[in-house]
């Protein structure tokens, strides 16, 4: 039998410890590269946790400072956003918080204390509230901090309100709905940024005005012309000898001009006169004239919103309806308003089928949000009048009219983040 021969002890202590040499460097960079993975994640998360508080804050103080708050009141808010959100566990601190204005077509951000329309800060986890790290400390990285930077500014609002002046209101009703429009009117000019547009539309059947052409928000916040004129708002005047509600205005007939500029006649002669021959409701008339105001302002990065209301009732208008402004057109043309004239004739089925596509038309051009208020009666075609962030509210009492007139006030955007 042959003898095997052996390695000397010492070679082959030695080689062993060079396995366990390269074993225990092996496990050291797949500890590493484990470490790094684990902590990579870590800090990812974080990193959009923070950003997520710097835009939350960022809007908390923009929507404090828009809604007629101080600048200290505004950073009062961003610290109470950091004071209910944590960032991998703890709250982070507000850095910095600077006020300005925003320049949208330039991106620009420029620090001023007079009327800023902005606010941007920087959010962190920083120094000994830094992020921990597990793994990473073998390397000696024991925490690395994570920041955000968030600036948000005022959101440019062209705002229309698409108003039913039917005969089929009763005052009582309309007083109402006329207080509506006020309380909305006053939610916007307690918030408003300096591009902010407010304006309203009167229809009835075949008929739209342009009651008020959009204008400036902070223009009606000084001289409230608006809030005035809106107060003003009843059902159209009707051309008849008799039947008119009490209080009336100045009574005229449509067989005689009108006495002067600001005495249209009729039952209530602020209002525009309708002859007697012109029944109906057709609010697609309303929307046609708020859709030539929101292009005419060819503005693509506006909030374009519309809010509609109407009884609910849409009434087809005949060929033969509103003929007597053929022969009457001489006597009297109304001329304080822009005035659209709707297709003749139009027929209930009509106008729900017209006032979905045109909702649909305004939110493709224009992307308008709409809201549709029916007092009264309910139609499948109402809901489907609804776009973006609008919704649709059957009012079954006037009474509901002014809250559900100012809730739609407050849910519009008035803060957009950069």
């Amino acid at each position: 039998m042959g003898l095997r021969s052996r390695a000397p002890a010492g070679r082959a202590r030695t080689r062993r410890g060079n396995y366990a040499l390269m074993f225990g460097l092996s496990m050291t960079v797949m500890l590493g590269f484990g470490a790094f993975a684990i902590d990579l994640s870590y800090l990812r998360l974080a990193q959009d946790q923070v950003q997520d508080v710097a835009d939350a804050a960022s809007q908390a103080a923009m929507i404090t400072l828009k809604r007629g708050g101080t600048t200290a009141q505004a950073t009062t808010a961003a610290n109470l956003m950091l004071a209910q959100n944590v960032v991998a566990g703890r709250h982070p601190r507000l850095v910095s918080i600077s006020y300005g204005v925003w320049d949208e077509s330039r991106g620009t951000f420029t620090t001023t204390a007079v009327a800023p329309n902005s606010v941007r800060l920087r959010v962190s986890r920083d120094g000994t509230n830094a992020i921990p790290m597990f793994l990473s400390k073998m390397w000696g990285q024991n925490a690395i901090a994570v920041s955000g930077n968030s600036t948000s500014a005022a959101r440019k609002l062209h705002t229309i309100l698409n108003m039913d002046i039917t005969g089929s209101w009763s005052q009582a009703n309309f007083t109402n709905a006329r207080a509506a429009a006020i309380a909305f009117m006053d939610v916007l000019t307690a918030a408003y940024g300096d591009e902010d547009m407010v304006g309203m539309v009167i229809f009835t059947g075949r008929y739209a005005w342009e009651y008020s052409p959009l204008k400036l928000v902070k223009t009606e916040a000084v001289d409230h012309a608006y809030r005035t004129k809106w107060g003003l708002l009843n059902v159209a005047s009707k051309g008849a000898t008799t039947g008119c509600p009490s209080p009336s205005g100045t009574y005229n007939t449509f067989t005689l001009p009108a006495n002067t500029a600001t005495d249209k006649g009729g039952c209530f002669p602020k209002m525009p006169r309708e002859y007697t021959d012109e029944p109906g409701t057709d609010h697609t008339t309303g929307m046609t004239m708020a859709r030539t105001m929101i292009n005419e302002q060819n503005a693509a990065t506006v909030y374009n919103a519309m809010v509609t209301l109407t009884d609910g009732i849409p009434n087809g208008i005949a060929a033969t309806h509103g003929t007597i402004r053929t022969t009457a057109a001489t006597l009297y043309t109304e001329s304080r308003w822009r005035q659209y004239a709707g297709p003749r004739p139009h027929t209930t089925a009509n106008i729900e089928t017209d006032s979905v596509t045109l909702s649909n038309t305004m939110w493709t051009e224009s992307r308008t949000n709409q809201w549709v208020i029916s007092f009264l009666q309910d139609g499948t075609f109402m809901h489907n009048m609804v776009h973006g962030n609008g919704t649709y509210t059957l009012a079954t009492s006037s009474a509901q009219l002014i809250p559900v007139f100012q809730q739609i006030a407050r849910s519009l955007p008035i803060v957009i983040v950069y």
